[in-house]
C-alpha cells in the first residue's frame, strides 16, 4: 500500500466480492498513530508484498524435525506434505475457565479508534467478558451511548508463553460484519517487547476470521525499523518508532494462509460456527496451525500426536491446517538483518517468536477494508449492518497449553 512495501492486505481482500481502493487504505492509515497498530493486519492492503511473495516463490525448505512430510519447496506451498507432528508435549497450564476472568486475565479497556478502527469499544464492567456454566465467554454486549461503537470484549493472558504447543476449544460467532480472533502478542495491546513496538516485536494470529467467510486465517507478523517509513530503505535501529517495515505471511492472491473450518450461511441464521477446536505449535523456526485435528495422549496424559483431518468436500481445495517454516517464509526472513544488526547476540534467528507472548481473545467488528462499518461510524448501531452483532460470543471450553519434552 501507500506507505508500506510489504504489509498486511485488508482481511476483506481474500473475499473475491470486493476489495478496498488504495485511496480509502491510505486516508486510514493517516488517522492512525504509528505508535498503536496491532491487529491493523486487516486493514492495510499492498501490492509489493503479492510480488515478493512471487520473487522468492522458489525458495527450498524442508520441514523441521517432528513435522513429516515432502519438502515444503515454496511459500506458496506452505501446507504441504502430510502435516503429522509427533513428539511428547507435557502440560504447561490448563486454565480454569470457571475462575473469574479477571484471576489469569487482563480484561482489556480501551477502543479499537485507533487499532483496527473497528466499532468495538472494550469495557470491563462484567457484560462483556464472563464466564457461563464453567465456560469463559467473550461477548458484543451493547451499543454504546451515541451509537457510535459497541461495547465488546477483549482479553490477554497474564502470563506469557516463549514456544508450546496451544489448544483452544471454541465456539466462534459469524455474520453481522464481525471480527473475532484468537492470536498471539507480546506485553501489552501495544504490542510492545525486546524488540520495540508492533510490528518489530511480531504478532502470531491461530484464528481470523470475519462475516461470512468459511475459514479462519493463520498469519505471522513481523517487522523492522527503516529510515523511511515502508520497506526496501536502509535498516534503522529505532526499534519501530517512527519509521518502519511490516512483514506479513497473509496473501490474499495465493491464499495459503487460510483454513477450512465450517460453512457459514448469514442468510439462514447461521450466526455461529460449531464449538471446534484451533491448535497452534509454535517451536524454533516453524510455526503450524490446525483445525479440529486428531490427538493421540500417552498413558501419563501427554500429547504425542497430532493428524490433520481430513478435509470435507465442502472445503474444495482449502486444507484442514497450514505450516510456516522460517527458511521458507521471505516475509519472516525479511527482519533478519534488523534483528542482527540491532539485537547482535540476543536475537535468534527466528526473532521476533524467540519472546515470550501472551494470549489474546477479542470481537471486533467491522473496520477491516470493505466493512460497511467503522469507529464511530452509523453503521456500528444499525442493526440492519453491524448493529446485529449484538449479542455474539466467542464462549471457550479449554485454553491448554504444551510444552515440548527434551
Amino acid at each position: 500500500s501507500d506507505p508500506f512495501a510489504v504489509c498486511h492486505p485488508p482481511i476483506d481482500a481474500r473475499r473475491p466480492t470486493h476489495r478496498p481502493s488504495e485511496p480509502l487504505i491510505a486516508a486510514r492509515l493517516s488517522t492512525m498513530p504509528v505508535s498503536s497498530r496491532p491487529r491493523f493486519s486487516a486493514v492495510i492492503a499492498t501490492i509489493a508484498s503479492t510480488t515478493l511473495l512471487s520473487a522468492t516463490a522458489n525458495i527450498a525448505d524442508e520441514f523441521a524435525p517432528g513435522l513429516r512430510g515432502a519438502q515444503n519447496r515454496s511459500l506458496a506451498d506452505a501446507g504441504a506434505g502430510s502435516g503429522s507432528l509427533s513428539g511428547r508435549f507435557v502440560l504447561s497450564k490448563r486454565y480454569d475457565l470457571s475462575r473469574n476472568p479477571n484471576d489469569e486475565f487482563i480484561v482489556e479497556e480501551h477502543t479499537d479508534e485507533h487499532l483496527t478502527h473497528s466499532c468495538s469499544n472494550y469495557i470491563n464492567d462484567g457484560s462483556t467478558v464472563f464466564t457461563r456454566d464453567g465456560k469463559l465467554v467473550v461477548k458484543v454486549a451493547s451499543v454504546c451511548d451515541g451509537g457510535g461503537c459497541l461495547n465488546s470484549g477483549r482479553i490477554m493472558s497474564k502470563a506469557e508463553y516463549k514456544y508450546g504447543l496451544f489448544t483452544f476449544s471454541a465456539k466462534v460467532p459469524k455474520c453481522n460484519h464481525i471480527w473475532p480472533a484468537i492470536w498471539l502478542l507480546p506485553e501489552d495491546f501495544t504490542g510492545t517487547s525486546t524488540y520495540g513496538r508492533w510490528p518489530c516485536s511480531g504478532e502470531i494470529d491461530i484464528l481470523e476470521t470475519v462475516h461470512d467467510q468459511s475459514f479462519g486465517t493463520f498469519n505471522v507478523v513481523a517487522g523492522y525499523g527503516s529510515t523511511l517509513n515502508g520497506c526496501g530503505h536502509p535498516v534503522s535501529c529505532n526499534t519501530c518508532q517512527p519509521n518502519y517495515c511490516t512483514s506479513t505471511t497473509m496473501d490474499p492472491v495465493k491464499e495459503f494462509d487460510r483454513y477450512f473450518v465450517e460453512s457459514t450461511d448469514c442468510a439462514a441464521g447461521d450466526n455461529s460456527w460449531e464449538e471446534h477446536t484451533f491448535v497452534m505449535n509454535w517451536q524454533p523456526d516453524e510455526l503450524t496451525t490446525w483445525i479440529d485435528p486428531v490427538m493421540s495422549w500417552d498413558a501419563a496424559g501427554n500429547l504425542i500426536n497430532v493428524q490433520p483431518k481430513p478435509a470435507p468436500a465442502s472445503a474444495g481445495e482449502m486444507p484442514t491446517w497450514r505450516h510456516y517454516h522460517r527458511r521458507s517464509t521471505p516475509t519472516w526472513l525479511a527482519v533478519g538483518d534488523f534483528m542482527q544488526t540491532c539485537f547482535p547476540g540476543q536475537a535468534r534467528p527466528d526473532a521476533p517468536f524467540d519472546i515470550g507472548f501472551k494470549i489474546v481473545v477479542n470481537i471486533a467488528v467491522g473496520g477491516y477494508g470493505g466493512a460497511p462499518c467503522m469507529w464511530e461510524s452509523a453503521g456500528c448501531a444499525d442493526p440492519g449492518v453491524c448493529g446485529g452483532a449484538v449479542g455474539s460470543e466467542i464462549v471457550l471450553s479449554d485454553i491448554s497449553v504444551w510444552q515440548r519434552a527434551h
